[in-house]
């Protein structure tokens, strides 16, 4: 399975945090540094870094830098481990999101400013230049449906998109094991951005179920194929 340069950075920073090798208190080395260093963009570590910070492994005082916290403000009860999200939860992510989602679409139609819809509209075209080009798409997909979140003008929707961020990137790495996923929703996205940008809400509900719908096709082929896979298995061990 593919693993998203994203997700692989993650795990590698919390790796050096967990091991002592960034001690409670230390400065990181700039943001620019770190991602040349790991071969990734900025918009992408910056990504990376904010769930570091939810996590509870980093401290980002904009002006003065990024600081490694001490182990108890890890956040050791998150019952969402980013090594393997079990395809019950994923269900019941996107039963959420189907939820909450299209209904913020709307409102972001109906509320966003000119600078919020721009940010959609652009994050939308970011991911379709990454995915062409071969790039990790991640950041400008999370970013998508944040700017989406806020431009519905309700900041308890933006913050719970802000906490299922974790959930969001560990659902892509299992979506992008069928062909073609990340193009569909690069096309969604797109026309999602386009109904908010022509003040649209209904339209934009409507994209933003089908986009929704269309990850659901995802996951039940995902489900399909581990359970053919579980079955194989059995098979040859018997």
């Amino acid at each position: 399975m593919k693993v998203l340069v994203s997700t692989k950075v993650l795990s590698e920073l919390t790796e050096k945090i967990e091991n002592g090798e960034w001690k409670p208190g230390e400065k990181l080395p700039s943001l620019s540094a770190l991602a040349a260093e790991f071969s990734i963009s900025v918009s992408t570590l910056r990504e990376v870094m904010r769930i570091l910070e939810e996590k509870g492994f980093v401290l980002i005082e904009h002006g003065r830098g990024i600081f490694v916290r001490a182990q108890s403000y890890w956040r050791s009860d998150d019952m969402f481990e980013l090594s393997g999200l079990p395809f019950g939860n994923m269900a019941s992510l996107l039963e959420f999101r189907n939820l909450l989602e299209p209904e913020m679409a709307r409102l972001a139609a109906e509320r966003g400013s000119i600078g919020q819809i721009r940010s959609i509209k652009e994050a939308a075209s970011r991911m379709i230049s990454n995915i062409e080009k071969g790039e990790d798409y991640f950041e400008a997909d999370i970013a998508f449906h944040e700017y989406i979140a806020e431009a519905c003008a309700n900041e308890i929707m933006a913050k719970v998109m802000k906490d299922i961020s974790d959930l969001l990137l560990e659902s892509r790495r299992n979506t992008i094991r069928i062909p073609g996923s990340a193009e569909r929703a690069s096309h969604f996205h797109m026309l999602i951005a386009l109904a908010i940008e022509q003040r649209n809400p209904q339209m934009a509900k409507e994209m933003m179920s089908a986009h929704l719908n269309d990850v659901k096709q995802d996951f039940l082929k995902l489900r399909e194929l581990e359970s053919l896979k579980n079955m194989t298995d059995r098979e040859e061990y018997e």
